[in-house]
């Protein structure tokens, strides 16, 4: 490190707010960048660190490489690991999980498992957003939770097959999904587009996906939401609409168990 480089200790961030929740192995961290200001100090953390942009956009620079964060981007940094972060849109909110080795002796993991675990990215939107929702909570049933919500998330994206060993047709599968993620397209209509019978993407879905059909289109709806949220443009009624919600009810609903956050709970975060 050069000598004015900032080494921030556990809990401790640049941003000009922030608040952490600290549960012995491990801390969360909510960041904010709510006005224009001067950014890109080169910094490193004492604790290995996970960070999850939940909205905004900054450049990052480290390793000699240059990488654009967007809403929903992951990242794993090692312990004393030197990087910088250019802000470019404001508000931008992260949401930071400091891991501890205990946590790592506890579990028997390692930080490049964990760093594979994070390139993986399998739900990380969904995770992260609950690790917050249930800091937030802060009881004590709060750890436990995070606990189960991390290590879960570590071990689904371990496990998470890669879209390269994909089928042809799950391959197309997955682009029909993802391109009319508002529709409600049945299974039938999505076998014959790719010309396999039902039973097959019904046996084979979750071996690729980690989860049913349904869990998955209700899981892009919500994720495209996220956005809808954060703009504030529309009315929750509106959105639930745009993202191909039966209604409102049932567009909370579904959000609810996703996120651990009411729709209106989390345009205020």
């Amino acid at each position: 490190m050069k000598n004015n480089d900032v080494f921030l200790k556990k809990g401790q961030y640049l941003a000009p707010t922030f608040h952490t929740y600290d549960f012995q192995d491990f801390l969360i961290g909510i960041t904010k960048y709510e006005n224009p200001m001067d950014t890109g100090v080169w910094h490193s953390h004492e604790k290995a660190l996970i960070s999850f942009v939940l909205y905004g956009h900054n450049t990052e620079y480290r390793k000699g490489q240059k990488i654009e964060r967007t809403n929903g981007a992951i990242n794993y940094y090692h312990s004393h690991e030197l990087h910088k972060n250019v802000y470019n849109t404001f508000p931008s909110m992260h949401i930071s999980l400091e891991i501890d080795t205990n946590f790592l002796n506890k579990y028997n993991y390692t930080e490049e498992l964990i760093e594979l675990a994070v390139r993986k990215n399998h739900d990380a939107n969904f995770t992260f957003i609950k690790l917050m929702s249930e800091a937030q909570v802060n009881d004590l049933q709060s750890y436990n939770s995070l606990e189960m919500l991390f290590v879960a998330f570590l071990e689904n994206s371990l496990k998470s097959q890669s879209e390269a060993v994909f089928p042809y047709w799950m391959q197309s599968v997955r682009d029909i999904l993802n391109d009319r993620w508002n529709e409600n397209i049945s299974l039938r209509e999505l076998a014959d587009n790719v010309d396999v019978h039902p039973t097959t993407i019904s046996k084979n879905f979750k071996r690729y996906f980690g989860c049913t059909l349904g869990e998955y289109t209700r899981k892009l709806k919500v994720n495209h939401s996220l956005s809808f949220l954060n703009s504030s443009q529309h009315s929750l009624t509106e959105t639930a609409y745009l993202c191909g919600f039966s209604d409102q009810s049932h567009f909370t609903r579904i959000f609810k168990s996703m996120t651990g956050y009411l729709p209106k709970e989390f345009i205020k975060v």
